[in-house]
């Protein structure tokens, strides 16, 4: 790749992380105030002129934010990214899977590396946040490998990594639990889930991979809506199929 295209590639990346800031940007009240001040000052020396101009502009600045659909596809494309990332922490060449990747998914309200926590609710009632909480299963010949990590939406980075393997034969169960949690968050202090539905990949040396989908609390927390589980049923699915087929092997 040369220079030219870096450069090209660098600024395509940075004007997608302003669109994400202004996807999670709230609407700015301060500008309905500008121009309500800013109207009966209209004949004094200009300057009610410059504050509805402000007020203005500020909100055509926000209505420029992604869409729904435009943020998911922002996601997804960091996703695809992690899947390579976990690929080269683990020294996994492409040629060695024999299943397509899974991605799990939750929000990350905890242990974020400083990471800063943002959420919306979009159009259509569904929980958009940053960052988010990514647990991405490869499948080889004889193992799961796994990597987990603290996506950061606002910059693309991959925080607080971790990797293990698993041998299919010490796998004993992979499925969605209801749990009790504490976790200490650096925004909302101590959050306390007692209906937390989690996918748990368990082996038989009690080993495990964690991931928290959803709970009322954290729902609650960011305002309502709803956060889709529909990938961790299909990581389920996938890695069940494949631990069939390995027993009668």
């Amino acid at each position: 790749m040369s220079d030219e295209e870096k450069q090209e590639t660098q600024m395509s990346d940075e004007e997608k992380r302003q669109a994400v800031k202004k996807y999670f940007k709230e609407f700015p009240k301060g500008a309905v105030w500008a121009i309500l001040i800013g109207i009966p000052l209209i004949l004094l020396y200009g300057l009610g002129i410059i504050l509805i101009a402000i007020g203005v502009i500020m909100i055509w600045s926000w209505s420029k934010r992604p869409t729904d659909a435009e943020m998911d596809n922002y996601i997804a494309e960091d996703l695809s990214k992690a899947e390579s990332k976990a690929l080269q922490k683990t020294s996994i060449d492409e040629s060695e899977l024999v299943s397509e990747a899974v991605v799990v998914t939750g929000p990350r309200l905890w242990n974020t590396a400083g990471a800063e926590i943002l959420f919306k609710k979009g159009k259509d009632e569904l929980l958009r946040f940053t960052p988010i909480n990514i647990s991405v299963l490869h499948l080889t010949q004889h193992q799961i490998v796994s990597y987990q990590a603290c996506l950061d939406l606002l910059t693309g980075n991959l925080l607080n990594e971790s990797t293990d393997e698993y041998f299919y034969k010490d796998v004993v169960s992979v499925a969605t639990k209801t749990e009790s949690n504490s976790f200490t968050s650096e925004k909302f202090g101590t959050i306390q889930l007692n209906a937390a539905e989690t996918f748990v990949l368990t082996t038989s040396g009690g080993t495990s991979v964690k991931t928290v989908l959803k709970d009322p609390k954290l729902i609650e927390i960011m305002g309502g809506g709803d956060i889709p589980t529909t990938d961790a049923e299909r990581a389920i699915q996938v890695v069940r199929k494949m631990l069939r087929e390995k027993k009668q092997t």
